[in-house]
């Protein structure tokens, strides 16, 4: 299983495909001249397809924007808790803490802080020992990032635990069920999230952040872009896990 995933993982790289297709066409090269300058051919159109701004945009727009940020959070809906997951914090170097944190870790933590500040809901923080530093906690690394900014001591509530999104689902099972909760992520995994908590019967208001495109799909056409190529494989990524969920699922029901 493991193999597995390190192979998926190793597909769903934009350039990894891009390698792999013009690898193909040398190799046919050599035995079908045709075959293998198709190939050639198919690389290069899938390097500027995977590099153009639009393309990614076309693959991530259903995934942030078909969810809607809730627009307005009154005192009569306020939650019984604010989940906010896991995203990364870096374990390398000499830096100031606010270097260590990854930027959807910082827009996932400040929503969660604002959210706080409206509602005065208890924050539940996710998140085991996955960092590179495998000592250190990131749901401890969080809870300190809350500290900081003000937030009481015993308005944070850590589950210190937590690999992947359904992990961290499961480790806050006891503060979810039969409880309302406001949940703070990434806008590309807000559909996963709607499919566990509707799978367990938990009620959750989801606020996505993190947004990697505009809501905007006028056509257009722009030089290649390196950020283009990172919104494709997060795309790539995000459907991938999609599949995978769906396959789970369906395995056991």
């Amino acid at each position: 299983m493991e193999l597995l995933k390190h192979i998926v993982l190793l597909f769903i790289s934009p350039l990894n495909l891009v390698i792999l297709l013009f690898a193909i066409g040398m190799i046919l090269s050599k035995y079908k001249l045709f075959a293998g300058k198709v190939f050639k051919l198919l690389s290069l159109f899938s390097f500027f397809l995977f590099t153009q701004p639009y393309f990614s945009d076309l693959l991530l727009y259903p995934l942030e924007h078909k969810h809607k940020y809730p627009r307005t959070q009154s005192q009569n809906n306020n939650p019984d808790y604010i989940l906010v997951l896991a995203c990364y914090y870096s374990t390398l170097g000499d830096v100031p803490a606010t270097s260590r944190w990854s930027e959807c870790s910082l827009q996932r933590n400040t929503e969660a802080f604002k959210l706080h500040t409206i509602s005065g809901a208890p924050i539940v923080i996710t998140g085991g020992n996955f960092l590179h530093d495998p000592n250190v906690n990131y749901s401890e690394k969080a809870r300190e990032f809350f500290l900081q900014l003000g937030v009481d001591e015993e308005k944070l509530i850590i589950t210190k635990s937590g690999f992947n999104t359904r992990e961290e689902i499961n480790s806050a099972t006891p503060y979810l069920m039969h409880s309302k909760t406001w949940v703070v992520s990434s806008a590309t995994h807000i559909y996963r999230l709607k499919r566990i908590f509707s799978s367990l019967n938990y009620e959750g208001v989801f606020f996505p952040v993190d947004h990697h495109t505009k809501g905007l799909l006028m056509p257009y056409i722009s030089m290649p872009s390196a950020y283009a190529l990172v919104k494709t494989e997060l795309a790539f990524y995000e459907y991938a896990a999609i599949v995978k969920q769906k396959m789970a699922y369906a395995l056991t029901h």
